[in-house]
């Protein structure tokens, strides 16, 4: 075998290795737990998973997070339901044992009777939680 053709060999399996060896990695990151994360934890507890209210009315959920864990973390909030609810803050911190509230207002538009799920998703690097609130629209009262 001349010197190139084994050079080339050569650059070529160590490109298989490398990148089967990143996807070995990026594997073992997503399916197994990740050790960098052992003490983190988060709580959600919402004040009411259950909530009842007429087309157009207003209606403020509290969810309490807290973090359970050991130390501080970052968080994103996000929220899977219907365009008139909204929950705030998008992001926040909190140390150890600290509590956030967080907000989820409900506002239903003419023609949104029915049932709905909303789930509110607060996630960091290394926990992530989902609160479902599952919120009844009834038509608007007439008087």
């Amino acid at each position: 075998m001349k010197f190139n053709s084994f050079l080339a060999f050569l650059l070529t399996l160590i490109a298989i290795v490398t990148i089967v060896a990143g996807f070995a990695i990026k594997f073992s990151e997503t399916f197994f737990y990740r050790k960098d994360c052992e003490g983190y934890s988060l709580l959600l507890f919402a004040d009411e998973n259950k909530v009842d209210t007429v087309v157009g009315k207003g209606e403020l959920i509290k969810i309490r997070a807290v973090n359970a864990g050991n130390f501080g973390d970052e968080y994103q909030v996000s929220l899977f339901g219907p365009e008139w609810a909204v929950v705030k803050p998008n992001s926040f911190t909190l140390r150890s044992e600290e509590v956030k509230s967080l907000f989820l207002y409900i506002s239903p538009d003419l023609g949104a009777e029915g049932k709905y799920d909303l789930d509110v998703t607060v996630k960091s690097k290394c926990v992530s939680e989902t609160e479902r609130i599952e919120v009844g629209v009834l038509p608007k009262e007439i008087s």
